[in-house]
């Protein structure tokens, strides 16, 4: 066996200058590698909640079933920090519909005839339904989240040829299905629906009748307590889907009205409007205040904020609605009731400089 010979000095510290090399070439290999590294663990955020996080009022949609915008507070936000975002907020949305299904608009009918024989398919409606799903009879849903529930209404063979009716009924599903471990943030409005913002719109600023508009805000003011019991419900549920990962931000809503009071009907005034609706808002933000409050103050919950600087962003009450009979909304950054070109569904929903404003506010609360 042949002996080992001597390392000489020279030897020695041409090896170590290898080494060094090759020690400097591993840091730079990794130190490339980090750019990339970061880039696959971009933070993800979920939008949910009602029209005031999907996007009503923007002008610029995706679909018009919930009328979730590029454009809306949410989408904003995840871009400016570099997250990737999903949005399952929906127009019209209540607490209930982050925690189980819920159908879009109104049913409607589709016919079709297929060619089935008989002698192979026995149960020709059975097979008649399944073709019908199969080829999207009923057309094809315009989000991740909608699908079609198919309802068979009719169908008669004549030998090989089937007709059938179906009842096509677009759902979406729970929003808290959108919600994973890998959520590392949720954006959310709610509550407004709950206690009855359509008609408080329709009583209070459209018709103007004092005594309906009082029965609207004093059954909102009784409904305000139990809608944020059920809105913790549904945030615990969250951030329990997160497996505790997620920060939730549950944010305000701005101020309707321009002003603190106005009296209606506006030429001979017997109630107060604007006061009252202006302390339905404020009582709104107290409750949603104390409910992440006490969601908090629960063993291991600390993920939860109350995004209250909404209003202040929005200047106060600089840019609601002037609730007068004629209107100056040139300051508005709400849709104003009977705009034309607008869908019924935008009126009383921030324009582009609102979502902006929204947005304003929840990047402080998020970056701090």
């Amino acid at each position: 066996m042949p002996r080992s010979r001597p390392t000489s000095p020279t030897t020695r510290l041409a090896r170590a200058a290898l080494a060094l090399v090759a020690a400097l070439g591993a840091a730079a290999t990794v130190a490339s590698a980090a750019p990339e590294a970061a880039a696959t663990t971009a933070p993800h955020v979920v939008q949910l909640g009602d029209s005031y996080s999907a996007g009503n009022g923007t002008g610029t949609y995706e679909e018009r079933s919930c009328y979730r915008s590029p454009d809306n507070y949410g989408s904003q936000v995840a871009a400016s920090i570099g997250a990737t975002y999903t949005d399952a907020a929906c127009s019209g949305g209540v607490v209930a519909d982050i925690l189980e299904p819920r159908d879009l608009g109104s049913a409607f009918t589709r016919t079709a005839t297929y060619s089935i024989d008989p002698a192979r398919y026995p149960d020709q409606k059975a097979e008649w339904l399944r073709r019908a799903q199969t080829e999207r009879l009923c057309g094809v849903p315009a989000q991740p989240d909608f699908s079609y529930t198919y309802t068979f209404v009719a169908g008669a063979g004549a030998g090989s040829l089937y007709t059938g009716t179906v009842s096509c009924q677009l759902v979406t599903r729970a929003q808290i299905d959108s919600v994973t471990p890998a959520t590392d943030y949720v954006f959310v409005t709610i509550g407004g629906n709950d206690i009855g913002f359509s008609t408080i719109v329709v009583d209070c600023l459209t018709l103007r009748d004092p005594s309906s508009c009082k029965q609207a805000l004093d059954a909102a003011s009784a409904k305000a307590p139990q809608m944020v019991e059920r809105t913790k419900d549904a945030l615990r549920a969250v951030e329990q889907r997160s497996g505790g990962h997620a920060q939730v931000y549950l944010l305000s809503y701005p101020f309707l009205i321009n002003t603190e009071s106005y009296g209606i009907p506006e030429a001979a005034p017997v109630y107060d409007a604007g006061a009252a609706l202006n302390d339905l808002q404020r009582l709104g933000d107290d409750l949603q205040a104390r409910g992440v409050a006490a969601l908090n103050a629960e063993p291991g919950a600390d993920h939860f904020h109350f995004v209250d600087t909404v209003k202040a962003a929005w200047g106060g009450r600089v840019h609601g609605l002037d609730p007068h009979v004629v209107a100056d909304n040139s300051k508005a950054w709400l849709v104003p009731v009977g705009t034309p070109g607008r869908d019924t569904a935008e009126f009383v929903h921030p324009t582009q400089p609102g979502w902006d404003a929204t947005a304003g506010a929840l990047r402080v609360a998020v970056t701090g």
